[in-house]
């Protein structure tokens, strides 16, 4: 299996005034092409440090990072950004949807940073994943029109819009209730099962339980890596729209890529 993120003896020090945090301390990490990995650890860890590290939104202090087989460790502002659009996608724990803009104009975003063309071809797409994700019916209202979990739904298709090869999710249930943090987690492992990488960070375990590999940190090290053994399995099978959507997007997204 080819790795699609490595880090090298990476470390990250922020200087606060006359104070020195080593977040990270040196951390080596590998990630396969369709692996889900679940970060866990105290505050202070470095987990949410490393996330940022390898969703290019920071550079590191010393050390390398490899994203997709290129180092992005010394590459500038403009550079990151570019790396940002084409590879990752990212979920949030608040959304981080635009509340003047309707579920399939947040949907668009990222391709605006691709300077992709917004056509009606791109378009379809958008409404195609929004209809993926349950919000067919609703791709004309705006965030506040949405329950915390369809806001979240529009944050996975928002995630998928521009084909990554890596999804990052940061506490992607942290403010749903149990139910629908399940709903969300079962739509997270039907997209890994079919290929997608997923990091995603969460505090807890029940969350973790639903990834492939659960790595744990503390102090800036990486403390544990296990795989998961018993990997929790949907209660429910996934919604059967779902599945079919999914399966048509990635096969487009094939064809593309041969093409």
């Amino acid at each position: 299996m080819n790795a699609v993120v490595e880090t090298y003896d990476l470390e990250k020090t922020y200087f606060l005034e006359s104070v020195v945090v080593r977040a990270l301390r040196g951390v080596t990490f590998r990630v396969d092409e369709g692996d889900f990995v679940a970060l866990m650890g105290p505050s202070g860890s470095g987990k949410s440090t490393l996330l940022n590290q390898l969703g290019c939104l920071d550079r590191p202090t010393r050390g390398d990072y490899f994203l997709a087989g290129r180092n992005v460790s010394q590459m500038d502002d403009d550079q990151l950004s570019d790396i940002r659009s084409k590879y990752l996608g990212f979920i949030f724990q608040s959304y981080n949807l635009l509340p003047q803009y309707t579920v399939v104009e947040n949907i668009q975003v990222p391709l605006f940073y691709q300077n992709a063309r917004l056509d009606d071809r791109t378009h379809r797409r958008c409404v195609r994943l929004a209809e993926m994700v349950g919000l067919g019916d609703r791709l004309d209202h705006r965030p506040m029109q949405l329950s915390g979990g369809q806001q979240q739904r529009v944050a996975i298709a928002r995630a998928l819009v521009n084909r990554p090869q890596v999804i990052l999710a940061d506490e992607p249930t942290g403010n749903l209730d149990s139910r629908t943090s399940d709903d969300i987690m079962q739509m997270l492992v039907k997209l890994n099962d079919a290929g997608k990488t997923i990091i995603m960070v969460t505090h807890e375990n029940d969350i973790a339980a639903w990834a492939k590999r659960v790595v744990r940190m503390r102090d800036g090290h990486v403390e544990t890596d296990v795989r998961n053994i018993e990997r929790t399995q949907p209660s429910h099978e996934a919604n059967e729209e779902f599945l079919q959507a999914l399966s048509e997007i990635l096969a487009e997204e094939e064809a593309e890529a041969a093409a």
